[in-house]
């Protein structure tokens, strides 16, 4: 039998389009089959479970890391603004921290020779506030289970013959903006005598945390964090 070059071409035409249909077919075959089993979807479910739980402390710890350092910033510029009012005044200024208002920590400055009156959380009757969160108390020097050990002057300032005012003793500022105390050189004059020093108490979820704000005898501000182990800045 003679097989003419146009058959030998339907021929090949033919078993191509056969070998297209069936890769079709198995393609689809393929492609129905395709997707995640109900065992599949749950395992990765539980991959995300289990690695939410371990990923969520973590945040939370460093989200309330985050809020303390933010926090204390803002005390420091208070205090900053206290020195500069005292200045500015040619008076001296206190720093007041009281949790008697209202049960929230807020500091504010006022003249030396002023009463300690709560300011209004919206108001803008005094020339510097700040409101703390509800997880701050300024319960004194650290005392309780896992308290730290006060800062030295030693350790803030370098130097042990410094005297040290710490809470509840509100920091002064003198006219020249450096830390004072009132009474110190004879009547309501506000003379040189020492450092400050202040500790705040932050809990979060069921954690404490401790924080401080120190004035060095010079007027050098700074921001101390207890790690667990070691006070630092």
């Amino acid at each position: 039998m003679i097989v003419t070059s146009n058959e030998q071409e339907l021929m090949v035409l033919g078993s191509a389009s056969e070998q297209t249909s069936n890769s079709g077919a198995r393609f689809l075959r393929a492609g129905s089959s395709a997707g995640f089993t109900l065992i599949e979807l749950l395992v990765v479910v539980a991959i995300v479970l289990v690695t939410a739980a371990f990923a969520i402390p973590t945040l939370t710890t460093t989200m309330d890391g985050i809020r303390l350092r933010g926090t204390l910033g803002s005390a420091s510029n208070i205090v900053q603004r206290a020195r500069i009012q005292a200045i500015k005044r040619n008076a001296y200024q206190q720093l007041h921290f009281s949790n008697a208002c209202g049960g929230q920590v807020v500091l504010f400055v006022t003249d030396g020779t002023d009463g300690a009156a709560c300011p209004a959380a919206a108001g803008n009757s005094l020339s510097s506030q700040l409101w703390l969160s509800a997880e701050f108390s300024i319960p004194g020097t650290p005392t309780g289970a896992g308290a730290p050990p006060q800062l030295t002057t030693k350790q803030m300032w370098g130097t042990a013959a410094v005297f040290l005012h710490t809470n509840p003793d509100d920091p002064h500022f003198n006219s020249r903006g450096l830390p004072c105390w009132p009474g110190v050189g004879g009547g309501t004059a506000c003379g040189p005598n020492g450092g400050f020093v202040y500790y705040y108490r932050y809990q979060s979820a069921g954690r404490t945390r401790w924080a401080a704000t120190s004035i060095s005898p010079a007027g050098r501000i700074e921001s101390w964090f207890w790690n667990g182990t070691s006070w630092g800045n």
